[in-house]
This record gives C-alpha cells, structure tokens and sequence, in this order.
C-alpha cells in the first residue's frame, strides 16, 4: 500500500507541476480570454434587458394605438350617425317645403285660363294670394 500512496502523491504532483507550467506559458492569455468572455457575458446581459425594456414599451405602445384607434372609430360612426340623420332632416324638410304637384297644376290651369281669357297679370296675382290663404 505504501507504493500505491507514493504513486498516487507522485501523480498529484505531477499534475500540479503540469498546471504550474501551464499557468506559467497560458495563464496571461487565459486570464484575459476569461476577462473577455466575462465582458462578453455582462454585455449581452445588458443588451437582453435592453431589449426586454423595448419590447414592454412597444407592447405599451401597441396597446395604446389600439385604444385610439377604438376610439376614433367610435367617433367617425357617430360623426357618420350624425350626418346620416342630418341628411334624413334635411330630405324631410325639402320634402315638405316642395311645391305640391297638384297645386302646381291647379295654378298652371288658373294661368292659363287667364291668358285665354285675356285676364291681367293683377288678376292672376289676386287669385293665387286667396289660393294661398286658403
């Protein structure tokens, strides 16, 4: 047992020698590639939360244009709704204001009967003033 514990010390030994003389020959370069990765790594950490604070805000934004855009819908049906009835007001009221047709042919008749009979202008006036009243 004895040889085997010599050994087993002897190759714990050697191996510390083997990384003595690697860090001797690559322990300047492994440290600085270990310094860069951690840069790296700490560099993409920040990019990630970056990136995690602009897609929250662009979710934030999102939603916001589609508030407005829910709201400016609604105001062009009611702006629509309000000119629709607008217009419905108005053709009522044309409607109503229009001279009726047969009204119209009566006073044609009425012209025209004055003009065969050789009636003044005054007279036809007369008669459409007290068609009016009527």
């Amino acid at each position: 047992m004895r040889d085997e514990q010599v050994l087993a010390m002897a190759a714990v030994e050697t191996a510390r020698e083997v990384d003595r003389i690697r860090d001797i020959i690559f322990g300047p370069q492994m440290r600085e590639y270990g310094q860069r990765f951690e840069n790296v790594q700490r560099d993409l950490d920040r990019l990630q939360g970056e990136i995690d604070h602009l897609v929250e805000q662009l979710a934030d934004q999102a939603g916001d244009q589609s508030k407005k855009l829910q709201t400016l819908r609604r105001e062009m049906r009611q702006a629509d709704d309000g000119l629709r009835e607008e217009l419905r007001q108005t053709a009522q009221k044309l409607m109503a204001d229009k001279v009726d047709r047969v009204a119209l042919g009566e006073l044609f008749i009425e012209l025209g009967t004055q003009l065969k009979t050789g009636g003044s202008l005054a007279d036809f006036l007369k008669i459409v003033e007290e068609t009016e009243q009527d």
